[in-house]
């Protein structure tokens, strides 16, 4: 399977930082444009793409992004394989109450104040595609010139109706006395041509 792969993080207009952070198998984006062409069959391995979204006073959201993201690196690479898509939800799931409460710990230090991260990504494991969602940050499919949005965003209003509080949201990692993971698995072969799309509310509340 070949997959063309585009990245972008940029601060935008409004702050005057990038809480944002980007994951492409082991490299770290933030403030940079990327794009590379990966050949992804059985003998190149396993691929993570993933994306952080921070907040928190102060530095607090950047340290959170890129917190989560190197910790997701290192579990990615120690997968064993052989793992069944149920043992991988559990794994992942397991690793996800770890960081959580990691991040919790930090954030017990006055300039990381109640920091926290979304984290939304999609995986290839041994030849199956999964993705998976904690926050707002979210994954989309274009097939066929119809764009579909897979993952749910864990707000306020999503789960209320309360418009009014569109933003709060009610699931992240580092923040609550408990985190979740949407995980799903895609169970339709990824088509030539099919794009997944990863990001932030930065984007899809503009676009």
């Amino acid at each position: 399977m070949k997959c063309n792969v585009s990245a972008q993080s940029h601060v935008g207009l409004r702050r005057p930082n990038n809480e944002d952070m980007i994951l492409i198998g082991n490299r770290f984006l933030r403030d940079e444009t990327y794009e590379i062409q990966l050949q992804i069959d059985e003998h190149s391995g396993n691929m993570l793409f993933a994306l952080a979204d921070g907040m928190g006073g102060h530095k607090g959201g950047e340290v959170a992004s890129e917190e989560v993201l190197k910790h997701l690196s290192v579990f990615f690479d120690s997968l064993p394989s052989g793992l069944s898509p149920e043992e991988l939800r559990q794994t992942l799931s397991t690793w996800g109450r770890e960081v959580h409460a990691h991040l919790k710990e930090m954030g017990t230090a006055p300039e990381l104040f109640e920091m926290g991260t979304t984290l939304v990504g999609f995986l290839i494991y041994e030849r199956k595609a999964f993705w998976f969602s904690c926050g707002d940050s979210r994954v989309y499919m274009m097939r066929g010139g119809e764009l579909t949005q897979l993952s749910n965003d864990h707000t306020y209003d999503r789960y209320t109706g309360k418009k009014e509080h569109a933003h709060i949201l009610v699931n992240c990692l580092g923040c609550g006395d408990s985190m979740y993971f949407d995980f799903q698995e895609l169970t339709d072969t990824p088509l030539v041509g099919d794009t997944f799309l990863l990001c932030s509310d930065g984007l899809s509340d503009l676009v």
